[in-house]
């Protein structure tokens, strides 16, 4: 199956998992830091790179100039039903469908990495930013949640839960099962790890200039007979890396 078809084949999973408002961690984690960041200004422009079914969207204020762009016309359709505000289906790592080049700002919100040619993503960020234009890319951690090649675990003599890596510098293409319970009728997505390096040359390459990089932690707390030490594990470990640049060229 094409990449383009899948997210499409998963959908509805994805839209059950993810909703109207956002999943958990887009409530609790994301989205308020996201504009945080973003530092929207009434009337500046946002371009929402692999938006998904619009959450950022239904979050920003009613003076923000908002497109988003998925290539998932499923999604985007979702997207049309909950807002008036423009979407459109294309794929962000090919000639982005727009003839807008001057947003204010641009945002990957836990897209990027889903994406096997970020570095083409990167360079269309850029294409549709005026000079001095913000790009906002928020990632699940890449040093700490690699799918199928970062775990927990419990030292119990040490009285600590650690985070065990058993890959980090290569770059990987890993398969994520949507529905892992019904496994005959479940679609493939992908996620791209990639280490920090490799992201930053992809920025360099096209002009950005990292400004600020957050670290974001789970608020979660724990119950039973580990929740010390997983309660504290939680907030060394952090889920999300923010990266805010500005556009020099």
């Amino acid at each position: 199956m094409k990449e383009k078809a899948t997210w499409d084949a998963s959908e509805k999973w994805y839209h059950e998992c993810v909703g109207e408002k956002g999943h958990y961690y887009h409530q609790k984690n994301i989205l308020a830091n996201a504009l945080r960041l973003l530092h929207l200004k009434p009337n500046e422009s946002l371009l929402d790179l692999g938006c998904g079914q619009g959450v950022l969207e239904r979050h920003l204020p009613k003076e923000v100039h908002y497109v988003g762009v998925d290539q998932s016309k499923a999604l985007i359709a979702h997207a049309k039903k909950a807002s008036k505000r423009e979407f459109i289906v294309g794929d962000v790592c090919d000639q982005i469908p727009l003839e807008k080049q001057d947003f204010d700002a641009a945002c990957f919100i836990l897209s990027l990495q889903n994406m096997e040619k970020g570095d083409l993503a990167i360079k269309n960020a850029s294409r549709h930013l005026k000079h001095q234009g913000r790009l906002l890319i928020v990632l699940n951690h890449p040093c700490f949640r690699i799918p199928r090649q970062s775990h927990w675990g419990i030292d119990e003599q040490a009285k600590i839960q650690y985070r065990r890596l058993n890959t980090y510098m290569s770059a990987q293409k890993i398969p994520i099962q949507t529905n892992p319970s019904k496994q005959e009728t479940s679609a493939l997505t992908y996620s791209y790890h990639h280490p920090l390096s490799t992201y930053t040359t992809w920025l360099h390459k096209n002009h950005f200039v990292i400004a600020q990089m957050e670290e974001w932690c789970s608020d979660k707390t724990s119950e039973g007979s580990h929740a010390r030490m997983e309660n504290k594990a939680r907030k060394e470990f952090p889920l999300f890396l923010a990266l805010l640049c500005h556009l020099e060229r």
